[in-house]
């Protein structure tokens, strides 16, 4: 009797635990296919990043590289479009590099991008997740290497 229970209380248990959100598998995470989910900065009006202060700051992570173990990356994005980003190669023995300029903001698509000092880099800005993601020279994202791996976390 006691089978018969557990054996029709059991798929209303694994129902009960249903997530609806995509889980990536073990190939679709070290290919960097992971499944689509909704841009978060899409819910947003378009003057966010315009009118609030939270975006602001340093963001830090290690970006792919093809010849090196990754390309340290930090960037400060200031009030007045003013940024200043270091690089440095990783398991090579070069100095940081340093750039200074001013940006340009695209506030409908939450786009920074960097002067001809910074090669014209792009930025996509989620602030809901505090961080930037780096985006190809059209602004869209990175296919060289997993998505992950082109996103920059805000150091407090």
């Amino acid at each position: 009797m006691k089978k018969i229970v557990f054996a029709l209380a059991l798929p209303l248990l694994i129902a009960s635990c249903k997530n609806d959100k995509p889980v990536p598998s073990v190939e679709q995470q070290e290919q960097g296919t992971l499944p689509q989910v909704p841009d978060s900065s899409a819910t947003k009006p378009a003057d966010t990043l315009a009118t609030t202060d939270a975006w602001y700051g340093n963001y830090s992570g290690s970006l792919p590289c093809g010849d090196c173990k990754g390309i340290l990356t930090r960037i400060t994005l200031r009030k007045d479009n003013t940024y200043q980003l270091q690089s440095q190669y990783l398991g090579k023995e070069t100095k940081p590099t340093i750039y200074k300029g001013s940006y340009n903001l695209d506030p409908d698509k939450h786009v920074v991008t960097l002067d001809a000092e910074g090669d014209h880099l792009k930025f996509l800005v989620v602030e809901k997740d505090s961080m930037i993601i780096k985006l190809d020279k059209f602004g869209a994202r990175e296919q060289g290497a997993p998505f992950a791996r082109y996103f920059l976390h805000k150091v407090l």
